[in-house]
């Protein structure tokens, strides 16, 4: 199709439907039809479009032509009035969109009549590769396309400021853009940073995990030690109270660990109703038995008969004696309080 053939049926086009109507993709550095003079249209194309520059900028750039219709009134009556046409210059559509520091963006601009070319984009630069679709293969599974018709009906309306109440044919003329990344974005942006955020990661975790440890084995080392503690003092008070005396005493430091400092005052809390020392003591440690015999065994002249005597030779009397005692003691249920040099005190119940 001629230029001037595609202008005559994109115009009909546009007037019969009411719709932007695009055309195709035109390299002004080419001759459009055979016997055209190419600088002359060129500058035809100018002087038709909104585009007011030198030449030497639109040289080697393909352009699309645009017909837009002019509507008589607004309303669901209207009727188009007449044509604007325009042309697209798609390098000027993908400058001055990215940062400065954004470099290596491929765009292809094709349409449906097979016209495809490549552009460029660096910051706020594009440049024009050339015809066809120039992109990198290796990044082919990485590109993304749109269909600008269906992009701009979405898009398009009076509070978008895009364009009025226009809608776009896309069977006349439609266009795609798809976008690759290159290795220029890719040396930009694709670095060892994530490996580098992954290890620092790792090693973070890493001493997290042995601080842990060594942490949890201090804790366990001193439970231990509190633990052994806890036994030998509990094997204390057993050696020294009977079962319930002993209960009763690790019962009121679980409860209440203010009892430990009242606990000699424990023994002396009188059963006495309102007096001071029931209400601070509410709960005695003592016990009263009514029937119960309190044992106390002396040697007879064992301070004169020690003071002439060797201590290991004291020590193994009355370690003989005592033992025999204990031995009683336990036979019989009888509770040893304590000795005291040649005493030995015991408890036993009377049932």
């Amino acid at each position: 199709m001629g230029h001037y053939d595609f202008l005559k049926g994109a115009a009909f086009t546009s007037a019969d439907t009411g719709e932007v109507v695009f055309g195709g993709l035109i390299e002004l550095t080419k001759n459009l039809e055979a016997g055209t003079n190419h600088g002359a249209f060129f500058e035809l194309l100018l002087q038709s479009s909104q585009y007011r520059h030198a030449k030497k900028r639109y040289t080697e750039d393909p352009a699309s032509p645009m017909l837009y219709p002019v509507f008589d009134r607004f309303g669901k009556d209207r009727k188009v009035g007449g044509i604007l046409y325009t042309s697209i210059y798609w390098r000027f559509m993908m400058m001055n969109i990215l940062p400065e520091n954004v470099r290596g963006i491929v765009c292809v601009v094709g349409n449906s009549d097979g016209q495809k070319h490549t552009y460029v984009v660096n910051g706020n630069d594009a440049v024009h590769l050339g015809e066809g679709d120039i992109h990198d293969d290796d990044y082919s599974h990485m590109g993304y396309s749109i269909d600008l018709v269906d992009a701009i009906r979405k898009a398009a309306g009076p509070e978008s400021r895009s364009f009025t109440a226009s809608g776009v044919n896309g069977q006349f003329m439609n266009y795609t853009l798809t976008v690759y990344p290159s290795m220029v974005f890719k040396e930009i942006f694709a670095d060892n940073r994530a490996q580098r955020d992954a290890s620092t990661i790792a090693v973070t975790f890493a001493v997290a995990i042995c601080l842990f440890l060594i942490y949890d084995y201090y804790v366990q080392r001193r439970q231990t030690i509190v633990l052994d503690r806890a036994v030998r003092a509990t094997a204390v008070v057993s050696s020294l109270f009977p079962a319930n005396v002993r209960e009763q005493i690790i019962n009121d430091e679980a409860n209440d660990p203010s009892q430990q400092h009242r606990r000699a005052g424990a023994f002396l809390g009188s059963t006495v109703e309102g007096s001071a020392s029931n209400i601070l003591n509410p709960t005695p440690l003592a016990t009263k038995y009514p029937n119960c015999t309190v044992y106390f065994a002396d040697l007879v002249g064992f301070t004169k008969w020690s003071s002439t005597r060797e201590p290991e030779m004291v020590f193994h009397l009355l370690e003989a004696i005592f033992k025999e005692f204990d031995a009683v003691a336990a036979r019989w249920g009888v509770f040893k309080v304590e000795t005291v040099g040649d005493c030995y005190m015991a408890v036993v119940r009377i049932a």
